[in-house]
């Protein structure tokens, strides 16, 4: 019986980085176009419009997190993270067959641009980041919690969403985050809501008023963390 063979670091020379794998992932839609005619229509449409090319892109960005979600929870591997349409190298939109489709390739269609970042945040990040370097500024727990509850809410996980700004929000308020007086009541004022929320997505999906009560809290509680 062979011993395995020891796996060891190898020596690299300075140069040009190199190739890295890229994932590629193909969502389609549950209902078949009638015809390739009416295929085309369609990408012709949605490509041409920038308010149906967000609802797409947002619509199968959630489907991907979907699945995402529940390799990760299949994968007990907390690693497993979700995607976003801001990171992606090409987002298309088009038709094909099935075997198009399943093989990741399509009979037609088109890059759409890629979703606008705005400058001043990456800015406002790198100067963040050299902050909690240097010693000078550090992340809250509820900061933290405040953006994976962003995330929930952003994937479509209201209730996962829901159970974590009662928190948010309280340790927001021990820390007292923000400047603003008046956000800072609106937010204390709303937590008997988000505590009724909590308990609602304990029990099975929420309420309309509850998922806004969570909407509106996530609203504040970011207000609160904001850069002035």
């Amino acid at each position: 019986m062979g011993r395995r063979r020891r796996r060891r670091a190898r020596v690299v020379e300075p140069g040009d980085p190199a190739a890295v794998p890229v994932t590629r992932v193909t969502v389609t839609a549950a209902a078949a176009a009638a015809s390739a005619a009416d295929a085309a229509t369609w990408v012709e449409r949605v490509s041409g419009d920038p308010t149906a090319r967000v609802a797409e892109v947002s619509s199968a960005t959630q489907l991907v997190n979907r699945a995402l979600g529940a390799l990760r929870a299949g994968a007990a591997d907390p690693l497993v993270q979700d995607v976003g349409a801001t990171r992606a190298l090409a987002i298309r939109i088009g038709y094909g067959s099935g075997e198009e489709l399943a093989a990741g390739t399509w009979s037609a269609a088109r890059q759409l641009p890629p979703p606008r970042r705005g400058r001043l945040d990456d800015v406002d990040s790198q100067t963040r980041v050299a902050a909690v370097l240097a010693g000078r500024d550090s992340v809250s727990p509820a900061e933290t919690l405040l953006l994976r509850a962003r995330l929930d809410l952003a994937a479509g996980r209201s209730r996962e969403a829901a159970l974590q700004l009662p928190d948010v929000a309280r340790g927001l308020l021990a820390e007292g985050s923000g400047r603003d007086a008046a956000e800072r009541e609106a937010l204390e004022s709303l937590l008997p809501e988000l505590d009724d929320a909590a308990r609602g997505a304990l029990a099975g999906e929420l309420a309309p008023e509850q998922a806004e009560s969570v909407r509106r809290g996530a609203e504040l509680a970011r207000a609160l963390t904001a850069p002035r």
